[in-house]
């Protein structure tokens, strides 16, 4: 499934602990208009190329960092209800800064 994601609907939540894994919180409205929450975790080593990229608002490589992440959806949306019930892995690269994009896999 390919989505892409119309519009936030409010804040979204995240920190990063020491150890460099993300908790990352983020409602979003799909471009049919169904509401979905995500939460990741994962591991994000930021290398040099992914540092600089960074601060010069410009996209990696994906093979530039290390970022895998374990993704889970929640929905009330029918539609989407098969979201709930299924795990999600990703690879993320930086699109410029501030901007990431994820290769979403669901797990069978």
């Amino acid at each position: 499934m390919t989505r892409t994601l119309s519009r936030s609907c409010c804040e979204s939540w995240s920190t990063i602990a020491r150890s460099g894994r993300p908790d990352v919180r983020a409602q979003f409205v799909t471009d049919d208009s169904a509401v979905v929450l995500m939460h990741y975790t994962g591991l994000v080593q930021q290398t040099a190329a992914f540092t600089a990229a960074a601060a010069a608002d410009r996209p990696t490589d994906w093979a530039d960092q290390y970022m895998r992440l374990a993704i889970s959806f929640d929905t009330g949306d029918r539609r989407y209800a098969w979201l709930n019930t299924s795990l999600f892995v990703a690879a993320g690269r930086l699109e410029g800064t501030g901007r990431i994009e994820y290769a979403v896999l669901r797990v069978a």
